[in-house]
């Protein structure tokens, strides 16, 4: 008879792409049995839940976004699968989006439209971001076209201040723009400040977000295009990986990269940018 572990589960319920994930491990609970699951409701770089420091179970998964909780599973020495670009314990193996992947996806949209101009909106806070700049970067320049940044600099709170220097940095660019944002969140900023710079999108800036986030693109005004993570695998492969390493398997301490599925094409880049 199958052994029933006990999972924590240190995953946000707060946005689609980790919600996403709870999927895919829900999937792979639901078809191979065995795991009694605690969680809590929690946000991203949450503090890690003091019932952990107590809680006798088998192993965990979790996106490891500060050093806080990373201490915590740590001294835990639980098998422990991170769910974060952050690598704040590299001795734990880890599944995560390809970044690499999800830029040459944004990339080739945008391109393959016609810009020729190309922009780069992200937040320095996530190192995911920074990977996906790099890369972007990357893609634009062999294509052979000049690539304009934007970084937050700004306490997320201060929106005002933020979309002040969002609009300015708009106005300057030449047009036709394709912008590609870090996350739909960032997407949804810079619609808010082309409306506010009197800009038309997707005439004069077209832009695209990653997640696919259903509720936040369909809120942006025009809807948002997305890259589409496989959350869903993300999950899935990070479950089937925890169930080895507790039954004693060895697990390889590296990255585990998932592609994404594709984009989610919106008005907000549904456009062809010719003379």
């Amino acid at each position: 008879m199958k052994t029933r572990y006990s999972v924590a589960l240190l995953i946000e319920t707060s946005n689609s792409y980790a919600r996403g994930l709870l999927h895919g491990i829900r999937g792979y609970v639901r078809a191979h049995g065995g795991w009694s699951i605690y969680m809590n409701e929690q946000s991203r770089g949450q503090s890690a839940p003091t019932w952990l420091n107590h809680w006798h179970g088998d192993g965990v998964i979790a996106r490891i976004e500060t050093e806080q909780i990373a201490q915590v599973l740590v001294e835990r020495n639980l098998p422990t699968i991170d769910l974060s670009a952050a690598r704040h314990v590299p001795s734990f193996p880890y599944v995560e989006t390809d970044d690499r992947e999800i830029a040459r996806a944004a990339a080739e949209h945008l391109l393959g439209r016609g810009f020729k101009h190309l922009a780069y909106c992200g937040d320095r806070r996530f190192t995911w971001s920074n990977h996906r700049r790099e890369y972007f970067r990357e893609y634009v320049e062999q294509a052979g076209r000049e690539l304009f940044l934007h970084e937050t600099k700004v306490r997320r709170g201060d929106w005002q201040v933020e979309q002040r220097r969002l609009v300015d940095w708009l106005r300057e660019l030449p047009k036709p723009l394709g912008v590609m944002a870090c996350y739909d969140i960032r997407g949804r900023e810079v619609l808010e400040a082309c409306r506010a710079a009197g800009i038309a999108v997707p005439y004069e800036v077209a832009v695209i977000g990653v997640d696919d986030d259903e509720l936040i693109c369909d809120l942006s005004d025009p809807p948002l295009s997305s890259v589409i993570p496989n959350a869903h695998r993300t999950g899935y492969e990070a479950a089937e990986m925890l169930d080895r390493m507790m039954a004693g398997a060895e697990v390889p301490t590296g990255a585990h990269l998932i592609p994404p599925l594709g984009i989610a094409v919106r008005q907000s880049s549904d456009i062809l940018a010719i003379d």
